[in-house]
């Protein structure tokens, strides 16, 4: 009962005027990729002529193929002897400051591609542990990361809520069973952290603010679902919360009345008690007057 293919266009970023695609986030940094796809291929050359260096000779009595004639080329590898003259002399290239330079272009290159496409060196994972002195620090050095996730969230806000209500749309089409009629509900997706979370200073935050009523049931659970803690329906938690707080209190007031009536009881005995041995007493001290009489 559908008969038409449903498309919704979800763009990267939010689109400049007259633009409909967005902008890729690769595209500010295509020429510093390309040049550091180029910067590796130099210093794998370059890394080959500083492990098996080029070598020239003076005066070396060079080894003469026997078929041809034609003396034989010299392979540079361990344990090989060489035979030169009395001015003979051995001079080899040096390539090593050639590679040093391109090992810190790489990581120059890496340093710009990190700070021009706002991912940066933290989210790259090439920031050293050593580098960050505390937790705080780190969240500064991914400020970058959350504002460039934090816009492309925004500009597929509205296509995923549209995505959504296509969804329910279909259902309904279809007349899937167990699918209700009518509007449609809202819906939107919840994003996970995108770095990682202390979860215990969280759910220590969290316990303080909720015991001391600054927050509610509902603030304190959306907190520790964002923090990464496996809850599958935030409201559904909060009534599992609440009704595993009512059975603890009824327990408790069960307790407490049980305790109650246990107390009464014993009162009442000890009342029972004081009153029998007074009757005793006041019996036993008018037996003398009326025996007198």
């Amino acid at each position: 009962m559908i008969d038409f293919v449903p498309v919704v266009h979800i763009a990267n970023t939010i689109p400049d005027g007259g633009e409909h695609w967005g902008r890729s986030i690769l595209a500010r940094v295509l020429q510093a990729l390309d040049e550091l796809a180029a910067t590796d291929s130099d210093s794998s050359a370059a890394s080959a002529t500083t492990g098996t260096p080029i070598i020239g000779l003076a005066g070396a009595r060079l080894p003469v193929d026997r078929a041809t004639g034609k003396p034989q080329e010299l392979q540079v590898k361990a344990g090989a002897v060489w035979q030169l003259g009395e001015t003979g002399r051995m001079d080899a290239l040096d390539t090593s400051p050639q590679l040093a330079e391109l090992r810190a272009r790489v990581d120059h290159l890496l340093e710009r591609i990190a700070a021009n496409s706002r991912v940066t060196a933290a989210g790259l994972g090439t920031l050293e542990a050593t580098e960050v002195p505390s937790g705080y620090a780190l969240k500064l050095a991914l400020g970058p990361l959350d504002a460039l996730i934090g816009m492309m969230r925004l500009a597929r806000e509205h296509k995923y809520r549209l995505l959504f209500k296509m969804v329910q749309r279909l259902y309904q089409a279809g007349r899937a069973e167990g699918w209700t009629a009518g509007e449609a509900l809202p819906a939107r997706l919840a994003w996970a952290p995108h770095t990682p979370t202390d979860r215990g200073a969280v759910l220590e935050e969290v316990v303080k603010a909720y015991g001391a009523g600054v927050l509610s049931l509902e603030t304190a659970v959306a907190m520790l679902l964002e923090a990464g803690y496996p809850i599958k329906d935030a409201s559904q938690e909060v009534e599992r919360i609440r009704a595993k707080a009512e059975q603890e209190a009824a327990v408790r007031m069960a307790e407490a009345a049980a305790r109650r009536g246990r107390d009464e009881d014993d009162e009442d005995q000890e009342e029972d008690d004081g009153s029998g041995s007074a009757g005793v007493r006041k019996v036993s001290e008018r037996e003398p007057v009326e025996a007198g009489r």
